[in-house]
């Protein structure tokens, strides 16, 4: 019989995305953090089909060891109070997993569907994000039945809209998945091509001559942002400098940035976390001109990496929260917001309006 102090949490894992794997060493991570004593932990992890596992098969695809079943339609593990998903990527981070649990009526921990889905597509949370007076990186967007339409005539547009080197990037992908930095035209069409594998939209983004500076930002009644950190990847901060190697050096705290410039990026974070309707958790992402000193938002994350070479949870601990204070705490605000939008009972409704 579990301990009646402790909350029954689904840990959330896997998934259909191109980061199942990094979603397993996040959650291994998380999983090693998580006070036992507090939290009743119960594994879900979910195939690269989109099955969900009991929870011995849930720990052996964990721990990376073969698992008997094919597993079966979404399910949480009976009791579970809270969720916590360490999904990265389509399926997990794009608000179809939080309208499911939502629908459940079960907390969880991170941003709701709205948010979810406006942060996953980068084309939409730039113009959220513009039309909020929030500066952004510069971009065009391509539909695939439009490219296909005329290549050659689009391919020229895009040139002489971005130039030169420039990012190819699909819209709803993460962790720079699919993402391409080209410098020719066939390059370009490769590019294109190849984003256009990941689904329906692109983005075509100029190379721009700037830092990469992150700020993470902690939900809650007074949601909290820490100081940048920056990223000083060899060539660029692609999917392989991210998970695969050490070959980016994260500097936390981001040198040469003076405090004015960091309480500026914490507005411009906090106001983005508002803006694109988030809670819980998010890394927002900065470019800053290595010669203008210009500062523009890349992008917004509402699962962040937790593995042990992420930025998200080293700037919060040189912020003072150690990776197990950081998992209780978003915990305990999925369960508070529970509570907070608990919606009242139609026979507790029709009682105070003297109507039952």
């Amino acid at each position: 019989m579990r301990s009646p102090q402790r909350t029954r949490l689904a840990l959330l894992f896997g998934g259909i995305s191109e980061e199942h794997a990094v979603s397993l060493r996040s959650a291994s991570a998380v999983l090693r953090a998580l006070d036992q004593n507090r939290w009743d932990v119960r594994l879900v992890g979910i195939t690269s089909e989109g099955r969900f596992l009991n929870e011995e098969d849930s720990a052996a695809l964990l721990e990376g060891r073969d698992f008997k079943g094919p597993g079966g339609f979404p399910a949480l593990p009976e009791g579970t109070e809270c969720v916590f998903p360490v999904l990265h990527g389509p399926g997990g981070e794009d608000g179809s997993l939080q309208g499911w649990l939502e629908l459940c009526g079960v907390p969880f921990v991170g941003s709701g569907t709205l948010g979810s889905a406006l942060a996953m597509d980068k084309s939409v949370a730039k113009r959220v994000l513009r039309d909020a007076g929030i500066e952004v990186v510069s971009w065009t967007e391509l539909r695939h039945r439009d490219y296909l339409a005329d290549k050659e005539i689009v391919l020229s547009h895009l040139i002489e809209d971005r130039g030169l080197p420039c990012f190819v990037k699909p819209a709803c992908q993460g962790s720079s998945v699919g993402i391409s930095r080209v410098e020719t035209e066939d390059e370009l069409r490769a590019g294109l091509d190849h984003a256009f594998t990941f689904g329906e939209w692109v983005l075509v983004e100029p190379a721009l001559n700037a830092k990469e500076l992150e700020i993470a930002v902690l939900g809650g009644a007074e949601p909290f942002a820490t100081v940048p950190g920056e990223v000083q990847p060899e060539s660029w901060y692609d999917f392989s400098s991210k998970y695969e190697n050490d070959s980016a050096e994260l500097v936390v705290p981001a040198e040469g940035i003076q405090p004015q410039m960091t309480v500026g990026m914490q507005e411009i974070a906090l106001r983005a976390f508002d803006v694109l309707r988030l809670s819980g958790m998010a890394r927002i992402d900065f470019f800053i001109g290595k010669k203008t000193g210009r500062l523009v938002v890349n992008e917004v994350n509402t699962i962040p990496g937790f593995t042990s070479i992420s930025m998200y949870p080293k700037l919060m601990e040189h912020s003072g929260i150690g990776f197990t204070d950081l998992c209780d705490r978003l915990i305990k605000e999925a369960l508070s917001e529970k509570v907070t939008h608990e919606v009242e009972s139609p026979s507790q409704l029709q009682a105070e309006n003297g109507t039952a």
